[in-house]
């Protein structure tokens, strides 16, 4: 395997998506697994708002499957979102072996949740699909970035 230091630009962006989900995932992923007393009255509000305008039958009706997906998110994907925010920007050398865990981990999570929207009668499951898909997008993105690479965060490019 080969030594690259990659494109910076796609790093960085990287992460800013994996910082942004942070606070995401603790204050609105979160409000499908815990009561919504837990949360400020602005945050009720918000995913309120998302379920009315989206149609987000899965967060408004709590299937099991998904369920067990947010707790995937919460206790997997959130350590990793840390992890990857800071090993991307300061292009630490285990940041192949998180980012890795992290796209095939979500990666796979997606595949159910866009199946069950695209197979669903909601009037609103193309928005909905939009919503949820960059989540299947930039794992891969994720992952075309680190696999080719041993060292992708090196500072010299090798062949």
């Amino acid at each position: 395997m080969r030594k690259c230091r990659g494109s910076r630009a796609l790093d960085v962006g990287l992460a800013i998506f994996f910082a942004l989900n942070v606070p995401l995932v603790l204050f609105l992923d979160s409000t499908a697994v815990l009561p919504m007393s837990c949360f400020p009255a602005a945050i009720q509000a918000l995913v309120r708002w998302h379920i009315r305008t989206s149609g987000d039958y899965l967060m408004r009706d709590k299937p099991p499957f998904f369920l067990g997906l947010v707790f995937c998110e919460i206790f997997v994907q959130l350590p990793l979102y840390i992890a990857n925010a800071i090993a991307f920007y300061y292009g630490k050398p285990w940041g192949r072996t998180t980012g890795i865990i992290y796209g095939v981990h979500t990666a796979t999570t997606m595949i159910p949740i866009l199946f069950d929207i695209l197979c669903s009668q909601a009037p609103t499951k193309f928005q909905l699909f939009s919503i949820y898909v960059p989540y299947l997008i930039i794992p891969l993105i994720v992952l075309a970035r680190l696999m080719p690479y041993t060292y992708p965060f090196a500072k010299k490019r090798i062949e």
